[in-house]
């Protein structure tokens, strides 16, 4: 089942959904943009080949439209709370952060430094209260912090 959190494989490589959305009725897989080179890039979901529909470059978001024939869940999008406790989750691991500020367009993380996001966790989403309220983008290894896109931009384009 394609699910935010779940898995797709790009170039061989293990990447993450953030979130399914649908859109004008048809159903997208949005995930972070920079780890692809363009619209048109081939992907692997759940068994099968598709392609990036649209890279918003602005936000660091790509959207994949996916085949009708998919078994998927759309996601429940949330809002962020500033400084609480969020979760960085994917089908590898769970991270603990915190929401340290909230703008209208990116979400400011603060990680434990033992506990970092890897580069793989690109476009994992981050939860609270089980709902998606970001996608991680960014971290800053020496300072422990991250930047998320934030679903209020997803809610915006009609997801």
């Amino acid at each position: 089942m394609i699910k935010s959190g779940g898995s797709f494989f790009y170039k061989g490589q293990r990447c993450t959904i953030g979130a399914v959305i649908s859109i004008k009725g048809l159903t997208y897989m949005v995930t972070a943009s920079h780890i692809f080179r363009g619209e048109g890039d081939s992907l692997i979901v759940d068994g099968k080949e598709v392609a990036v529909t649209s890279i918003l470059k602005a936000f660091d978001l790509a959207l994949i439209e996916l085949p009708p024939d998919c078994v998927f869940e759309i996601t429940e999008l949330g809002s962020a709370a500033e400084l609480e406790q969020a979760l960085l989750v994917n089908d590898l691991h769970v991270i603990k952060c915190r929401v340290v500020n909230a703008g209208a367009s990116l979400l400011y993380l603060g990680f434990r430094c033992r506990d970092l996001p890897e580069p793989g966790d690109s476009g994992s989403p981050i939860l609270q209260a089980g709902k998606v309220i970001g996608f991680i983008s960014s971290i800053t290894m020496d300072t422990c912090m991250g930047t998320a896109i934030s679903s209020k931009i997803l809610r915006s384009l009609g997801g």
